[in-house]
């Protein structure tokens, strides 16, 4: 008897792969897979593999940095993205599912030359192209805009290495920390810390991985370069949703409050920002409303305010978003910190934070913080805390916008809830508040998170004493006043920019508005820009945050509001690029252990070396006589696990020669002692 054969057919279209299987007519569809499997690897130092999408799922792996894993599929779990991924730690292939952007991915699209696209990034050193090239194979509407920074690399480096300007957590791999002057203790070995003396300043290593933009073009980190103009109809309320979920803003947990109020109805749609300052009530909120997620559980998170730095700016330091079920003992994602690697640690969707540990500049908040309308302060002297943002299509002040009216009168709020009197929810507020700055409601969404983190318990935000700052503007410790005094007082004092902030719409709004006019016009309108004040005035000191990591850490909580079917959309990156950069991407120093590079001891067998030996003096000359052909130089390292090279018997071929003795710490850091010697006619 002969055999029926079954005919199978493959049809691919553009958005992935259909089995069909069937025999004559009977074709049915056997599976569907629209999602093109992608190689990729863990963006951060920890990270949970979940049973099922979300995290009220069990933890079935953590998987650490730079493990390699295939990316499924893509699945939306209560408004947040997560892939499902197969990975082996060394037990056999498994399956699960993390959160999205803390995988970086690549992509299987092939770049086959355009030369269109090869216009259009003639501008870019070659470092840059391929990487280019790749994102442009997978996303072909995607622009690429250079953005020339006249300025050299090594001093741009140089600037931002100062001590105190960019930080990382204490705990963090030895090799992220400086041993500069003033940031490292020799003779005890330990790093003196900035403010909560929980963070110290970043090592020059780490400050150029985080720096080079060649390291973060991926689908994920490049939304640090993002112009952040805010375009009707492109970002909208869903989206913003998206970014909120999980947080004390999350809409959906709501509850229209059924207090009267005298002057607006009930709202069933985001409202603009002038009905939502009308709203009006007799009385202020005491406490602002936490929300609790029904399937999942976070930690409290206490807001870090800021530090000011040596120079009397001020430096946002908080870089904390939502984070990992208490059980999981999430670690801070600081200034720059990996969790026991000195990068960020992300247990879950976002970096992820500590209860005990809020950064640089973070005060226990007051359940009654002292208000001192006296203190004085210049509007445009310090940023909102001052971290990295985004660029600004338009900067809008308050005495130019129909909507900035300073005269409403104060809402009530809800204290059990995220909306106001009128129903307002925080997403109304941000997309209102996209409307009056200019600034894209995305990225309003991720500074709020940022300066505030999961759970919103911070004294700026409280309502303890009726006035509100989100973005922790002027909130930094100023002799015997807190920070969170001194951020309340400054929202509570003024009539720029709706201030007195006396409902959290006008601040949210009124701190947007801040925001578009300080930073846009400063030049600096990209998170990356926000962070690395490289191109506006002021350059290196007018920088909204410490966190070495905060550029990053933004971008890629802007990325959460897109699918992979959303970024098949235009959008354009600004990306820097510097004079003189180095031929290939800087390196993420890994090493840990002692960072002691010094020596303890450097001589020359019969010849003093001028001056005489100091440890922290890395530059001597010897003069020998003509005829000395060759020299033999002892040196000890003051650390035993410190190795030395350029010693021993070293031949002289010229009468002036310098050589260069190179210790290498336990960490793999080094450090250059010079000999010039100089030999007689």
């Amino acid at each position: 008897m002969k055999k029926t054969l079954l005919n199978k057919f493959i049809l691919v279209t553009t958005m992935g792969t259909i089995l069909v299987t069937g025999v004559g007519r009977n074709i049915f569809i056997k599976d569907i897979n629209a999602f093109t499997t992608k190689k990729g690897t863990v963006d951060v130092s920890a990270l949970n593999v979940r049973s099922n999408a979300g995290t009220g799922n069990n933890t079935v792996a953590t998987l650490e940095r730079d493990t390699s894993v295939t990316v499924l599929d893509e699945v939306n779990s209560d408004g947040m993205y997560w892939y499902k991924i197969s990975f082996n730690t060394g037990s056999g292939d498994r399956e699960g599912y993390v959160a999205k952007n803390y995988i970086k991915t690549e992509s299987t699209a092939k770049y086959t030359t355009d030369k269109n696209f090869e216009s259009e990034i003639a501008g870019f050193p070659e470092s840059y192209k391929n990487r280019l090239r790749a994102l442009h194979a997978e996303y072909p509407n995607w622009k690429f805009v250079v953005q020339n920074v006249y300025i050299s690399w090594d001093e741009v480096i140089r600037n931002e290495s100062t001590v105190g300007v960019n930080l990382v957590k204490k705990n963090a791999k030895s090799s992220w920390k400086s041993t500069a002057r003033g940031a490292y203790n020799w003779s005890n070995g330990t790093w003196p810390g900035f403010d909560s003396n929980e963070w110290v300043a970043a090592s020059e290593s780490i400050i150029r991985y985080y720096m080079d933009p060649r390291n973060f073009l991926d689908s994920t980190n490049i939304f640090q370069f993002l112009n952040h103009g805010y375009t009707t109809g492109e970002q909208t309320e869903e989206g913003v949703e998206k970014m909120l979920k999980g947080t004390f803003m999350e809409s959906k947990s709501s509850i229209k409050s059924t207090a009267p109020s005298a002057t607006a109805a009930p709202t069933t749609s985001a409202t603009t920002a002038a009905t939502t300052i009308a709203a009006a009530s007799t009385t202020q909120a005491k406490t602002s409303g936490t929300n609790k997620n029904g399937t999942v559980s976070y930690s409290s998170v206490k807001a870090p305010e800021s530090a000011q730095s040596s120079e009397g700016k001020v430096y946002s330091t908080n870089t904390n978003g939502p984070v990992a079920d208490p059980n999981e003992n999430a670690n801070l994602v600081g200034p720059g910190v990996e969790s026991g690697t000195a990068a960020t640690t992300a247990k879950e969707e976002l970096p992820t934070v500590e209860d005990k540990d809020n950064g640089p500049g973070y005060t226990e908040p007051a359940s009654a913080p002292v208000f001192e309308p006296s203190t004085e302060f210049n509007d445009t002297a310090h940023g909102p805390g001052v971290v990295n943002s985004d660029t600004i299509k338009e900067s809008v002040s308050a005495s130019n916008n129909i909507n900035a009216s300073t005269g409403s009168s104060s809402s009530t709020e809800n204290t059990n809830s995220n909306a106001l009197s009128n129903g307002t929810t925080y997403v109304d507020m941000i997309m209102d508040a996209a409307k009056s700055s200019g600034v894209n409601p995305y990225v309003i969404a991720a500074m709020l998170i940022q300066e505030q983190g999961v759970k919103g318990t911070s004294g700026l935000i409280s309502g303890a004493t009726g006035i509100y700052n989100f973005f922790n503007i002027e909130a930094y410790q100023s002799g015997s006043q807190s920070a969170t005094s001194r951020g309340l007082a400054w929202a509570g004092s003024g009539n720029t920019y709706l201030r007195p902030w006396n409902t959290k719409a006008k601040a949210i709004i009124g701190g947007a508005m801040f925001y578009g006019s300080t930073y846009s016009k400063a030049g600096q309108n990209t998170f990356y820009l926000k962070k690395f004040n490289v191109l506006g005035e002021n350059k290196y000191k007018h920088q909204y945050m410490t966190n070495i990591e905060g550029a990053k850490n933004e971008g890629a909580m802007l990325s959460r509001a897109y699918s992979e079917e959303d970024k098949k959309g235009v959008f354009t990156f600004h990306i820097p690029v510097y004079r003189d950069m180095p031929e290939l991407p800087e390196v993420m120093p890994t090493g840990d252990g002692s960072p002691n590079n010094r020596l303890s001891s450097l001589s020359i067998s019969g010849y003093n070396i001028t001056p005489s030996f100091s440890g922290d003096n890395y530059s001597y000359t010897v003069e020998l006589p003509s005829n000395v052909n060759n020299v033999n130089i002892k040196a000890n390292a003051a650390d035993a696990s410190a190795t030395i090279s350029g010693i021993g018997d070293i031949g002289l071929n010229s009468s002036n020669s310098t050589v260069d003795i190179i210790v290498t710490a336990q960490n793999g850091t080094k450090e250059k002692y010079s000999i010039n010697i100089k030999r007689g006619n």
